[in-house]
C-alpha cells in the first residue's frame, strides 16, 4: 500500500460551499494531518489587464486584497480545525498563468503531499469558457490531487415523504 507522504495537505479555499465541502472531506480522510488552507488572490494590475474597462476596479491596494485573502483563508482554517485538521492559513498571488498555477506553485513551496480542491459543477460549456481551476490543477500537478465533487443540495423532501398520507 502506498502513502501520500508526510507533507501537509494543501487545500484550495475560495469561500464557496464547494470549497467548504472539500475541507470537510479532507478532514474525514486526513484527520490529524497538518494542512494549509490556501486562498489565491488577484492583484489589481492583473484584474485590469484581464477585464480592462469592462469592470469598475476597486480603489483598494494589493495589500488590502492580500489581507482580505488571508481573512478568507482563516475562515477555511476554522472549518478545517473543526473537521479535525491541524491547519494554518496562507494566500498566494495569482499570475497571468492563472489560479491553478498559483495553487501548484504553493504545493511545491510547502512540499504538500496532496492537493485538495472542490469542483464547482460547471457545465462543459461554462468550464470551457470560464476555465476550470480543478481541471487545471489535476492536469498539471506532479503530486496527488483530490478533486471533491460538486456538492448537490436538495431542498425537496425525499420521495417517500412527498407521498405520505396525512392522518385525518
Amino acid at each position: 500500500m502506498s502513502t501520500i507522504g508526510n507533507g501537509p495537505v494543501l487545500i484550495a479555499y475560495d469561500g464557496s460551499d464547494d470549497a467548504r465541502h472539500a475541507i470537510e472531506t479532507a478532514g474525514e480522510l486526513f484527520a490529524g494531518r497538518k494542512a494549509i488552507v490556501l486562498h489565491v488572490w488577484s492583484p489589481v494590475a492583473l484584474i485590469a489587464s484581464r477585464y480592462g474597462a469592462m469592470v469598475a476596479l476597486p480603489a483598494s491596494s494589493d495589500q488590502q486584497i492580500e489581507d482580505a485573502a488571508l481573512t478568507i483563508s482563516a475562515e477555511g482554517v476554522a472549518i478545517a480545525s473543526e473537521a479535525g485538521l491541524d491547519a494554518r492559513p496562507e494566500s498566494a498571488e495569482c499570475t497571468d498563468w492563472g489560479t491553478w498555477h498559483a495553487i501548484l506553485d504553493a504545493a511545491d513551496e510547502y512540499e504538500a503531499s496532496v492537493i485538495v480542491i472542490g469542483a464547482r459543477g460547471l457545465s462543459s460549456f461554462k468550464s470551457f469558457v470560464l476555465g476550470s481551476v480543478s481541471h487545471g490543477v489535476a492536469q498539471h500537478a506532479h503530486r496527488a490531487v483530490l478533486v471533491v465533487p460538486h456538492l448537490v443540495r436538495s431542498d425537496r423532501a425525499p420521495a417517500a415523504a412527498q407521498h405520505a398520507t396525512v392522518p385525518r
